[in-house]
């Protein structure tokens, strides 16, 4: 692959990450140590950044880096919800796209 389609590559995978994330939030989602009051405010943002990354605008990928960071949304979501291992892979897969695409 030359590097266009390495960098095209790399923003389906993002895209992906977070749809596997959103596959994760359920109506009996724990948001309690979140700034979210309900899961549809999730999903409402998550969409917003789905947007941004359709778009291959960075701020999406600047919001999922928050997101990812310690202690930020996605890890404090998974360790409420019981699935920390799989946030640990997402995490470290986005780590690698991040740094391929910031």
């Amino acid at each position: 692959m030359n590097d266009n389609q390495d960098i095209q590559a790399n923003w389906i995978d993002v895209i992906a990450l977070l749809e596997t994330f959103k596959s994760k939030i359920t109506e009996e989602t724990d948001l309690l140590w979140t700034n979210y009051n309900s899961v549809q405010e999730l999903r409402s943002e998550i969409d917003v950044i789905d947007k941004l990354l359709a778009d291959r605008d960075k701020k999406g990928l600047q919001f999922l880096s928050y997101w990812f960071a310690p202690t930020g949304t996605m890890q404090e979501i998974a360790m409420q919800n019981d699935w920390i291992q799989e946030y640990l892979n997402l995490s470290l897969k986005f780590d690698t796209l991040y740094e391929n695409l910031k």
